[in-house]
């Protein structure tokens, strides 16, 4: 594996793990909201507030996962493509 593979990988691998632990993180902010027991509508009309903030960040982390996914299997397509066609040309 040459070194711009090694770190072309890493980059990848802290790209997921930047976007799980968002992910992560944004959901134990909700559940640290979640409960409304004995809390007055004002309270609560906040954390909904908050809620929809954590869920939104959250969405982004998501998409950029799937982006990343989607990056991932392009350039394993192309790859099996051009080294398809290099068989075919020798």
């Amino acid at each position: 594996m040459s070194s711009q593979n090694a770190q072309r990988a890493l980059t990848i691998n802290q790209r997921i793990n930047e976007a799980t632990n968002q992910i992560l993180s944004e959901y134990q902010e909700i559940t640290h909201l979640a409960p409304v027991a004995s809390k007055d509508k004002v309270a609560t009309a906040a954390e909904t507030y908050q809620i929809e903030g954590h869920a939104a960040s959250m969405v982004r982390a998501i998409e950029d996962l799937l982006v990343l996914s989607r990056s991932l299997k392009e350039a394993w397509i192309l790859s099996q493509v051009s080294s398809s066609l290099e068989s075919h040309s020798v």
